[in-house]
């Protein structure tokens, strides 16, 4: 992978955070915001290649935070973004997707390896220049439906069928 690629996780939960800096860092340049007001500062002196955003945060949530990105008139308007929270409702799901997130992963039903392979599917797209719709389905736990796009290298998935906790605070 591409210590050049840069990828912002914004995230209020530490441990989800660490976790997800920890897993990633040996691959890209890691820069970390805790809501998406924290996420904006970080804007203003980076262009990371891609965003992993949280939807339940302080100050400045997910959505809010996807509507002003999209707003911006510099190269951050145009940075791809995956969320990844455990609100797996179609009207969440739908709700970020129109706001223009390029990906949506519910937390308790997605393994590291498949967040890993959605960054280099998005990444792809992106260099390709065109777009990716997938979306992980909250009614079939695990279960991922996808456009057909080339994934380098993918790692082998793993048993678990998610990393992250159920919580209904994020």
């Amino acid at each position: 992978m591409d210590k050049q690629i840069t990828v912002l996780v914004v995230e209020d939960d530490p441990i989800l955070k660490n976790l997800l800096g920890h897993t990633f860092s040996s691959s890209y340049r890691m820069l970390y915001a805790g809501n998406g007001v924290e996420a904006f500062a970080v804007l203003e002196t980076n262009t990371p290649s891609l965003i992993l955003l949280d939807l339940m945060m302080p100050d400045m949530d997910g959505f809010t935070f996807l509507e002003k990105l999209h707003e911006r008139t510099d190269a951050s308007k145009d940075i791809p973004v995956i969320v990844v929270s455990n609100l797996g409702q179609q009207e969440n799901i739908d709700k970020a997707k129109s706001l223009g997130a390029a990906d949506y992963l519910v937390k308790a039903e997605v393994s590291i390896e498949e967040i890993v392979a959605r960054i280099q599917e998005v990444l792809t797209a992106r260099a390709e220049g065109t777009t990716v719709s997938t979306v992980a389905e909250p009614s079939a736990p695990g279960t991922i439906t996808e456009q057909p796009a080339p994934i380098p290298e993918t790692p082998p998935k793993s048993d678990t069928q998610g990393i992250f906790p159920p919580s209904p605070l994020t």
